[in-house]
């Protein structure tokens, strides 16, 4: 339904498509303040989410670049584009991208670290090096000295690059103050960064079937399901689902300003 504008005298002018977002407020009189503090008895929701706003990405590279950080911005941008556990991402080295004749490789084979005690058959997972990596990494090569091909790329800043890598609390740390300090309203932890390169790879494709199934072997889920789940799809859906349907309501119900046609039910 397109927003209608209401003019005034003054010409100031309302757009009363957030005017809808005011239901939501009750109005003055109607209910009082508590008069004791109420528990509801459930589960404290822990869970990371994905970075789903593509502004947001670009938003803290900006803000990790602008404030020199280009080894924490080099590991937001592997991390959202390999999409490995930490405990893979973490213990990469610059020989893992990057050929001995200092070329970048187009790709390499990670034996992930979860996966190689569980799976009856051995088998490396193979990671592409996209343009975005090969900017990051190059950014960081450009402002660091004395950087060697054996070094980890997320070298802890306790020591020099082979003294060994970032914690894996660190960088969850690392994340969390983030989105605070960029006032992004996400639940940040390490595995943000695997459900961010999940999230967009399925909205890339425009929610193509055989891209989720691609992404269920990928991340070696057991289900399509908890694809779906790890991914952040299902909340999203279920949460749209109560919002859309309003029964009860002349106004807001999912059949006004829609293209759903009622059919009749003809009894036989």
């Amino acid at each position: 339904m397109e927003a209608q504008v209401i003019e005034f005298k003054r010409n100031d002018k309302i757009d009363t498509s957030e005017l809808v977002k005011n239901t939501r407020k009750i109005r003055d009189g109607l209910i009082s303040p508590a008069k004791e503090y109420v528990e509801d008895e459930v589960v404290k929701d822990h869970a990371a989410e994905p970075i789903k706003k593509l502004e947001d990405i670009v938003r803290i590279s900006k803000f990790l670049i602008s404030q020199g950080r280009y080894r924490d911005n080099m590991l937001f941008i592997v991390g959202i584009n390999f999409g490995l556990r930490v405990s893979d991402l973490r213990v990469l080295r610059f020989s893992n991208l990057i050929n001995s004749n200092f070329t970048f490789k187009d790709t390499f084979p990670v034996f992930e670290k979860k996966t190689r005690n569980t799976r009856k058959r051995k088998k490396n997972r193979y990671i592409t090096i996209n343009q975005a990596v090969i900017e990051a990494v190059t950014l960081y090569l450009e402002h660091t000295d004395n950087v060697c091909l054996s070094d980890y790329m997320f070298y802890s800043n306790l020591g020099r690059p082979t003294d060994g890598p970032l914690h894996r609390n660190t960088i969850d740390q690392m994340l969390k103050k983030i989105a605070v300090d960029l006032d992004l309203n996400i639940h940040m932890s390490t595995h943000t960064l695997r459900k961010t390169f999940a999230y967009h790879q399925l909205a890339m494709s425009n929610n193509d079937p055989r891209k989720l199934m691609l992404l269920q072997k990928m991340l070696n889920h057991s289900t399509v399901a908890q694809t779906l789940d790890y991914i952040g799809i299902t909340s999203d859906e279920i949460e749209q689902a109560y919002r859309e349907l309003n029964l009860g309501s002349e106004k807001y119900n999912y059949l006004a300003n829609s293209n759903i046609i009622e059919f009749e039910s003809k009894v036989i």
